[in-house]
This record gives C-alpha cells, structure tokens and sequence, in this order.
C-alpha cells in the first residue's frame, strides 16, 4: 500500500509540472511574437502563476490582432481575466526594462 501511495504522489508531481513547463512553452510562444527572447524571459520569471494562462489567452489575442489581415484588439473581446493577464504582462515587462 505505501508503495502505490508513493506512486501515485510522484505521478501526480510529475504531471504538475509537465503542465507547468507546457504553459511556459505557450507563454514563451506568445510573447516572442513581440519581444526578443531575453525580454520574455524576464517576463516569464516575474510573471504571477495564477496569471499566466489569462495571459497567454490575452497575448494570443494581441498577436492574432498585429498579424496582416488581423483587425485591431478590441478590448471588449476580451475577459476580465485576459485583461487582468496583460495588465500582468506589461507591469513585468516595465520591471524588466
């Protein structure tokens, strides 16, 4: 019985942080549209976990918006949480400059 405990434990930290390490994969994807690679990284470093998927939903919605052909980002399409994600973003990257 300990050892399925001590399995399942491991299993359960292990799938954490592919998840962890996939949402910084995305987050990472996002932000290189716009920024140069030591720039996202800083910013990834001081971004707030509980932000970084709205961020992600945001910055996918901002890139989609600068690419030919994209109209220009309105505000309202976006959620309170993708707002709020942003609003992370650009307040790490101020700190980052």
């Amino acid at each position: 019985m300990r050892t399925v405990s001590v399995s399942l434990v491991i299993c359960v930290l292990a799938a954490s942080l592919c998840g962890a390490a996939r949402a910084d994969d995305e987050f990472m994807k996002e932000c290189l549209v716009t920024a140069t690679q030591k720039m996202c990284d800083c910013i990834s470093a001081k971004m707030p976990a509980d932000k970084r998927a709205a961020a992600i939903a945001g910055m996918r919605k901002s890139n989609a918006a600068t690419q030919p052909g994209g109209n220009l980002l309105d505000p309202s399409t976006l959620t309170q949480e993708q707002m709020q994600g942003l609003d992370a973003v650009v307040i790490a990257q101020a700190s980052c400059m």
